[in-house]
């Protein structure tokens, strides 16, 4: 089970990536509400994921960082350097998190 949300979470945090790089270069255009959905099963399954880490290990603190990250991500301007810095930090932890 862990593994499947791994995956899915790989998953999902690319598409989400992917699509907010799009849509900072207009090549794509998709509606604020799939944007919100794609990113709330995100941080849902970056969450569940964590139940199956052991808690005191490095690849728990990767985990946290990246949940951490996801859920700041609002508190800064759409599309800004806060933005782009705090996603790519959640991104390169859950990286780290899945990898190491």
């Amino acid at each position: 089970m862990d593994s499947v949300l791994l995956v899915t979470g790989l998953v999902l945090y690319t598409i989400n990536y992917s699509i907010g790089l799009a849509l900072n270069f207009n090549k794509v255009r998709i509606t604020i509400r799939t944007h919100q959905i794609i990113y709330s099963l995100l941080i849902i399954n970056v969450f569940f994921v964590m139940f199956f880490v052991d808690l005191f290990s490095t690849g728990f603190v990767f985990g946290v960082i990246s949940l951490v990250m996801l859920l700041i991500l609002p508190f800064g301007k759409k599309g800004g350097t806060y933005h782009k810095l705090v996603s790519t930090v959640g991104f390169l932890s859950y990286l780290l998190f899945i990898f190491y």
